[in-house]
């Protein structure tokens, strides 16, 4: 439970801060994020005596995600995967912290295996909070995530297309306008990996393509190349061959 892996990060914490020397005056971590500061044990305690259980594990994962040491970071985006699954409730309270934290990872300069923890773990914290709330977060995590959709890495690309659909289901009108020019420019790697070499990453674009279908809908700033049939013929073409069933889902739904 979350009393079991606060002690641990803890214990984890102040087991680090005894090994590292402190930073030397004037420079930093080499991050453009900007330095992290040390302070003494006795410091930390004093922290921990005060502060409510939960904020004493944000806190130490809050240092951890943008610690120099690359599985550190890795480790507090999972960690934070946990209190979303665990403790929900003090999630969403504590959302824009949390959400702050997930999205320093995932535009990590360095680890795709803090990038892809980060993607995990906004995907269950998305689902806890209902998309309620995301504010310019919406934005940072739609961008980034769509960079990914084409990765090499099977894993990454499976992620990505579970976290975009997530997306489309809580774009809201706040954010429709902007989604919808995201889906236009996702559309080819959506169409792409409808036939991705690996069938569970085929199975979640087709998942995620359904979601994002309303925003494919005809509009003037959309025309398409036929103007007789107002059809993009390519997608036609291809959902027609591969994929009939989700060609058949568009004309029900009148998207074609």
């Amino acid at each position: 439970g979350i009393q079991g892996w606060e002690n641990l990060a803890e214990s984890s914490h102040l087991a680090t801060a005894r090994k590292s020397s402190p930073p030397e005056s004037g420079t930093g971590s080499g991050s453009s994020r900007g330095s992290r500061l040390q302070e003494p044990q006795v410091s930390w305690k004093l922290r921990f005596q005060k502060r409510e259980p939960l904020k004493n594990v944000l806190f130490i994962l809050a240092e951890r995600a943008r610690d120099p040491n690359a599985k550190k970071r890795h480790m507090a985006m999972r960690g934070l995967g946990t209190m979303a699954r665990e403790a929900p409730d003090k999630v969403r309270k504590h959302k824009k912290i949390v959400l702050d934290l997930l999205v320093y990872g995932l535009y990590d300069p360095v680890s795709l295996e803090v990038i892809h923890e980060s993607m995990k773990t906004l995907t269950v914290v998305l689902g806890k909070i209902q998309g309620k709330g995301l504010g310019s977060f919406f934005i940072d995590i739609t961008l980034q995530t769509r960079t990914l959709l084409d990765d090499e890495n099977d894993s990454l690309r499976y992620s990505a297309f579970v976290l975009f659909g997530q997306l489309a289901a809580f774009a809201g009108r706040k954010w429709k306008k902007f989604f919808t020019g995201q889906v236009k420019q996702t559309r080819d790697s959506l169409l792409i990996h409808l036939q991705d070499r690996n069938p569970q990453v085929a199975k979640a674009c087709k998942t995620t393509f359904r979601a994002c279908s309303p925003y494919l809908k005809l509009r003037k700033e959309y025309s398409f190349q036929s103007e007789e049939d107002q059809r993009n013929t390519k997608l036609y073409r291809q959902l027609s061959h591969y994929h009939p069933e989700i060609l058949q889902f568009f004309y029900a739904n009148k998207i074609l």
